[in-house]
């Protein structure tokens, strides 16, 4: 039986995939430039590494959602009623969003403080959701590092 593969030198590149890929991609490239047009510059960048881009109306809606304060009965009465209820209480009420709400504080240390009391301050705020329209059926709160945290 005779064999097809040529008698002399093996592959120089066999079992170096990575340099057999770059000298491909090297000689892709000298064959794009040889034919492209002199006066227009050669994108060399591979398809796959492109990243698509965000459209500006997606990019806008993200950032005006993020700025708009919207009116919710429940959250203006826990901030009306905040320093009766907890007058001792390093925390704020800072935002509000789908039955969740954000108390700030200052510090690390103030945080892991008030995780223990957090039962009890839900428990506290259970009149204000029942009073409330738009009190969520279900509240979740949670605590928040701010420096500018006004007392």
């Amino acid at each position: 039986m005779k064999s097809t593969k040529q008698q002399g030198s093996p592959d120089p590149l066999h079992g170096h995939p990575e340099l057999r890929r770059r000298l491909r991609d090297t000689a892709a490239r000298k064959r794009l430039a040889e034919r492209a047009t002199p006066d227009l510059p050669i994108d060399g960048d591979p398809i796959e590494t492109r990243v698509p881009t965000v459209r500006a109306g997606t990019l806008f809606d993200g950032i005006l959602n993020d700025l708009l304060v919207e009116k919710n009965a429940f959250f203006d009465a826990v901030c009306a009623q905040w320093n009766t209820l907890f007058p001792d209480l390093p925390a704020r009420p800072g935002r509000y969003s789908d039955g969740r709400l954000f108390l700030y504080v200052r510090t690390s240390g103030q945080l892991f403080a008030l995780r223990p009391k957090l039962p009890k301050i839900k428990k506290a705020l259970q009149p204000i959701r029942e009073s409330s329209p738009d009190a969520p059926k279900r509240l979740t709160i949670n605590l928040e590092i701010h420096s500018r945290v006004s007392y």
